[in-house]
């Protein structure tokens, strides 16, 4: 459903009736049907954008959950002899001592 600000609408009719510069002639009435017309563009310009978030949260969702599931734990150490593995966590040099934060 497209809730429309109707505050924000009778101000924008007020300002640009009230503005000659913008006015330009036009009746009350048509500085209104102006005003309807910004704040209906408005709303079709924040639901295309609701729309478009809502898509990129889906897909990088999405894309979290395949990696997650096709990422092995096992499979990272393959390959890395145990002294570098042991390196890498924070044991130092293999000697069996932590040596992190």
């Amino acid at each position: 459903m497209k809730r429309y600000n109707k505050q924000q609408v009778m101000k924008d009719a007020h300002r640009l009736y009230k503005n000659n510069f913008q006015r330009r002639g036009r009746s009350w009435a048509e500085c209104l049907k102006a005003a309807w017309r910004w704040e209906q563009d408005a709303v079709r310009v924040r639901e295309e954008k609701a729309a478009k978030l809502d898509a990129m949260i889906t897909a990088s969702w999405k894309a979290h959950n395949d990696i997650k599931e096709t990422k092995n734990h096992e499979i990272w150490s393959q390959g890395i002899n145990t002294e570098a593995l042991s390196y890498a966590m924070g044991y130092g040099r293999g000697n069996g001592f932590y040596y992190g934060d």
